[in-house]
């Protein structure tokens, strides 16, 4: 293949990965961005709003289990295209419901179809980059999370609920059609060798894959906690509905920015570990400093240093698992297992703690911001300091690179 048409339609799959992770992160906050719409559709309290909003997330729980050793086991194409016309169909029917039990449903089902996308990312790029890169690659495509989160915030207000849920089925079609004209494995890294006998096995008993894994639920978990609050809670300040509307858009523009800021300090510095500190110190001392804070211009500048700041921190982790094979835990051709074992091990853990939070704190709202916090020493602890750097300027890099040569 041409160099130049290949490095092209790299780019046009790291492009279609990114705006999957717009579209499935706009999924998952669009019910928060119209919490009073919401609440009032399903008649459903503010733990009921949690419970739903935490559904999208609970799927990778599932997806992780069934679609990662499926991908490495029949390769991405058709299980991606097979999913996605099944996901799109079932977006478009919860549109039409105000159902509580009946859009829980609709939701997880239509979720963990389209979520395949989200397991097959870190496989598929690898195929296209090399491993000085493909960390890169995967952590620009998961930023566009920032941008469906703050999008969600600003649509939401303009169109309403009804229309953000049939605008979700409409973008993931588009999706469909790039992917059935571009979508397939790259010239990269491509194996014959098939995943070894006990796959799963090997993955879930690496000990990095947990604690990667552990990070990566806090960051999201966090991540999730803000968005779902954020409204509630400064209102309870009585701050105006509108003011409380931009500043949801202001925390998520500011995540989807801080995202790829990130992602390029990482091209820099080349280090992970290093990263994901700054990200999840920074973002814990933003976010508390807007809240504890007295209302005011401070409580805009800590809430946009936050978003910035702790952007990152999500991409710091799951970006890893096409290198997590440098460790010896597991082999290049488990990726995918490896990467459903991220999402699933991801999806029990931010799918109970949100509920908990909700059941335990309800409204206590200084203390969901401290458990923010607390999330974010975990995810400094499980994704920095217990686990190696594999990033290009790590021992473990090197080491992969001296004995190629």
């Amino acid at each position: 293949m041409n160099h130049s048409k290949s490095n092209t339609q790299a780019w046009i799959i790291v492009l279609f990965f990114t705006m999957f992770m717009v579209i499935q992160t706009f999924n998952l906050v669009v019910f928060p961005a119209c919490a009073p719409e919401a609440i009032a559709t399903y008649n459903i309290t503010q733990a009921g709003l949690t419970t739903l909003s935490s559904v999208t997330s609970v799927v990778g729980l599932f997806t992780g289990i069934v679609f990662g050793p499926l991908i490495d086991q029949k390769g991405s194409r058709n299980v991606v295209l097979i999913s996605m016309i099944i996901g799109i169909a079932l977006f478009f029917a919860r549109a039409f419901t105000t159902s509580y039990p009946v859009v829980i449903v609709l939701t997880f089902l239509a979720s963990f179809f389209i979520a395949v996308c989200q397991v097959d990312a870190s496989k598929i790029l690898d195929t296209w980059f090399t491993k000085d890169k493909v960390g890169i690659a995967v952590a620009f495509q998961a930023g566009g999370s920032g941008l469906g989160g703050a999008s969600a915030f600003f649509i939401a207000n303009a169109i309403g609920l009804k229309n953000c849920l049939l605008l979700i089925g409409a973008a993931f079609t588009v999706l469909l059609v790039i992917w059935i004209i571009f979508g397939k494995d790259g010239p990269i890294a491509v194996s014959s060798q098939e995943p070894p006998k006990g796959s799963v096995a090997i993955v879930y008993k690496s000990s990095y894959v947990w604690l990667i894994s552990i990070a990566y639920a806090s960051c999201v978990s966090g991540t999730m906690l803000i968005n779902t609050y954020l409204v509630n809670a400064f209102a309870s300040k009585g701050i105006p509905s509108e003011t409380v509307a931009l500043m949801g858009t202001a925390i998520n523009l500011s995540l989807f920015v801080g995202g790829y800021l990130a992602t390029f300090l990482v091209g820099v510095l080349k280090k992970y570990n290093l990263v994901l500190a700054i990200c999840v110190i920074g973002g814990a001392i933003g976010y508390l400093g807007c809240w504890f804070l007295p209302y005011g211009t401070l409580t805009w500048v800590f809430l946009i240093l936050g978003g910035l700041i702790m952007g990152g921190g999500i991409l710091m982790c799951v970006s890893r698992s096409p290198l997590i094979p440098l460790t010896g835990q597991y082999p290049q051709e488990c990726i995918g297992t490896a990467s459903g074992a991220l999402e699933t091990i991801k999806g029990v853990i931010s799918f109970v703690i949100p509920i908990i939070v909700a059941n335990v704190f309800q409204t206590n709202f200084n203390a969901i911001f401290i458990t923010f916090a607390v999330l974010c020493l975990i995810a400094l602890l499980t994704g920095s300091v217990l686990v190696p750097e594999v990033g290009p300027n790590g021992k473990l890099y090197r080491e992969s690179v001296a004995k190629k040569n």
